[in-house]
């Protein structure tokens, strides 16, 4: 299975190191529009509310149900984040693939909605 990641396990971020064994497939965007925000200023919240916002800059890589239990873990599924398929273009190529939502509802409208996370 593919995971999409827009944050803190992209490559050269310090949670990194739990893919940097993992197969790197591409860098992607999301096909369809999602807020992200940063109201932490060290990691992303994606918000599974389609089509607001931007199309979501992240990395896309082939992942087990080993590595998906880490990772689950990690982002503190399914009370912290919620994880959805979602689909992502890559050079024209549409992936379908996993996603991790905040699970919990966020005010937003008065934050800056992200492209990528940097």
């Amino acid at each position: 299975m593919y995971v999409f990641v827009y944050g803190t396990l992209k490559r050269g971020f310090h949670n990194h190191y739990l893919l940097k064994d993992i197969e790197f497939i591409c860098e992607a965007t999301t096909k369809e529009k999602y807020p992200m925000v940063n109201t932490e200023g060290y990691f992303p919240y994606l918000l599974n509310k389609k089509g607001i916002g931007h199309n979501i800059q992240g990395e896309v890589y082939r992942i087990d149900d080993a590595i998906l239990a880490v990772l689950d873990v990690l982002e503190g599924y399914p009370e912290h984040y919620t994880r959805e398929h979602i689909k992502v273009l890559s050079k024209g190529i549409e992936l379908n693939t996993l996603a991790y939502f905040l699970a919990e509802e966020l005010d937003y409208e008065h934050l800056e909605l992200l492209e990528s996370f940097s």
